[in-house]
């Protein structure tokens, strides 16, 4: 029987910054080290031990691992209000263009240690989340936003539905996400801002290649079954979305 060291079922998070790549060198100094004080503070603040956590880093992203006897709740709720604050004093006197604006996504899954970072499907589902074309709309489309957070479905219907933060389901906005293996709806919030009024959140649909002479074309997919509703959810929005940017596996830095 194989039984993999290391299994278990944790809260997940990632996050990941706006516009690193087109920033000079010194910024991206600066994103890097801003990263790293903002999620310690906000750790601090709700008494998280972020040196307990078990961390990936990738430039200007993070992807961290709970300790089993940390608070989803916390996490989701005043860990992000926190954040959402330290976001704010690091930006202080910079103009629009030089803040640091983060993403941010919240999982509940397995993520084993492995050599290249991370295996099994939480965290590749926690990097698909991140990286979905919805949650990058919602920061591109709220100029007066410095965060914006997608949840899973797991942790919006058992932690918001189930009341245990001050977050009200009306908050999120529900998207459906299709990248590679991931195939499944996620909430997104922004602090602060009215997620709902930000109009489509939608991406373009992939190109579709004509058929060849003589060749019928491919039968149209069913659509995806409904989901029951949560109260006050909002309708669901439904796109194709490649996946850019962090891939789980690829380390600049491992710190357990």
């Amino acid at each position: 029987m194989n039984r993999m060291k290391g299994f278990s079922r944790r809260p997940l998070f990632s996050v990941d910054a706006e516009g690193y790549g087109r920033s000079h060198p010194r910024r991206q100094h600066w994103i890097q080290d801003a990263i790293d004080r903002v999620l310690t503070q906000a750790a601090t603040e709700v008494g998280f031990e972020r040196e307990r956590w078990q961390t990936q880093l990738a430039g200007d992203s993070a992807f961290s691992v709970l300790g089993a006897d940390e608070s989803e709740p916390l996490l989701v709720d005043d860990f992000v209000r926190h954040l959402d604050s330290g976001l704010r004093e690091v930006n202080d006197g910079r103009e629009a263009g030089a803040r640091l604006r983060l993403r941010a996504a919240f999982h509940h899954g397995v993520a084993v240690p492995a050599r290249g970072g991370f295996s099994d499907r939480g965290a590749v589902e926690t990097a698909r989340i991140l990286d979905c074309k919805p949650l990058r709309e919602a920061l591109r489309l709220s100029p007066s936003a410095v965060l914006a957070v997608a949840v899973s479905r797991e942790v919006f219907h058992t932690v918001i539905g189930g009341a245990y933060t001050t977050l009200r389901a009306e908050e999120f906005r529900e998207a459906r996400v299709r990248s590679k293996e991931f195939d499944d709806a996620v909430w997104i919030r922004v602090p602060g801002g009215d997620v709902h009024g930000l109009g489509s959140l939608e991406g373009d649909e992939p190109p579709v290649a004509p058929a060849a002479p003589g060749v019928p074309a491919a039968p149209a997919q069913p659509a995806a079954p409904a989901q029951t509703p949560v109260r006050d959810q909002r309708a669901e929005l439904v796109f194709e979305a490649p996946v850019h940017g962090s891939v789980i596996g690829i380390v600049n830095e491992y710190r357990a």
